[in-house]
């Protein structure tokens, strides 16, 4: 687990910004040895096969399980604090849908801009803005999983629906947040999104006026992301059209507290995608460098034929 401690780094008004100072900032890619996905929600059910969520599996990478979404054939996007350095073969995204589905990496993306999660970091950090990374998988998914669409709209005050693996090959779950702060980058686009966990009263609201608005949205709806959920998916729904807006990948406890993670009053929240379009663009239509070793090109190039 690394911890990043600081104070959110983008300006907020008033209360938001008495609130976020002395905030703790956790990458939550780390795993006991049992984790649950979220907190609150509607609890762990079997991988729905309808879109969006078919896009969602599960992540192993160092021996652990998290999340990734399908946003190509052959491609998926997590956390880039999950595989970044890690060897792509070792990277592997499981599905039980469409018969069951299991991809291996073949190269593993980092967005150019991540420099990493050290101590200091602070949502408003660079390298938490780009804290993404896309693998590359060895074969295509089956036509039961579906790629997602990215959503590109304004996230600020957005229901997210929360989608995560969370520690199971087998198992999501699946809640709602609200996008209660959007942090900008140095050029003003939008970066992370940043929501919390609100309980039964307004007594654990931390963002926003302590009006019921700014509230829960309900017992089986409000969640929040806990350890193993890094890499998985913020979605936005628009006139019945379903899109992914973000990846999820912090902790957060306010100044205010509490301390303990996943309880009321703690915080959580993820990178917003749209400001990376192009580069996911760029990744996923890049062509395939062939990996055949030398001698065969060679021998192909002399007129050799290569056998299956």
């Amino acid at each position: 687990m690394v911890r990043l401690d600081g104070g959110v780094g983008r300006p907020m008004a008033g209360r938001r910004r008495a609130l976020a100072r002395g905030a703790a900032v956790w990458c939550i890619g780390s795993l006991a040895a049992v984790c649950h996905a979220l907190t609150g929600g509607s609890g762990p059910v079997e991988p729905p096969a309808e879109r969006p969520f078919s896009a969602v599996g599960s992540l192993e990478a160092g021996g652990r399980l998290y999340s990734a979404v399908l946003i190509g054939r052959q491609h998926v996007i997590t956390a880039a604090h999950l595989v970044a350095g890690a060897a792509p073969a070792s990277v592997r995204f499981r599905s039980t849908l469409g018969g069951g589905f299991v991809g291996t990496g073949t190269a593993v993306h980092v967005n150019p801009a991540y420099t990493g999660s050290t101590a200091g970091n602070q949502p408003g950090d660079p390298s938490v803005h780009a804290d993404l990374a896309i693998v590359r998988l060895d074969r295509p998914a089956p036509a039961a999983l579906q790629p997602v669409q990215l959503f590109g709209g304004p996230l600020l005050g957005r229901t997210l629906t929360l989608v995560s693996h969370g520690g199971s090959t087998t198992l999501v779950t699946s809640g709602d947040n609200r996008a209660d702060v959007v942090f900008a980058d140095a050029l003003g686009r939008p970066a992370t999104y940043l929501f919390d966990f609100d309980g039964p009263d307004l007594g654990s609201n931390r963002l926003g006026p302590a009006v019921p608005v700014n509230g829960s949205l309900g017992a089986q709806r409000e969640a929040t992301l806990v350890n193993g959920d890094s890499g998985s998916a913020a979605f936005v729904q628009i006139d019945g059209q379903w899109g992914l807006a973000g990846i999820n990948t912090f902790e957060i406890s306010f100044g205010a507290g509490p301390t303990e993670r996943g309880a009321y009053g703690s915080g959580a929240g993820g990178v917003v995608l749209a400001g990376h379009k192009d580069w996911i663009r760029e990744v996923v239509s890049a062509p395939v460098v062939d990996t055949k070793p030398a001698a065969v090109q060679r021998g192909k190039a002399a007129g050799q034929t290569e056998k299956e």
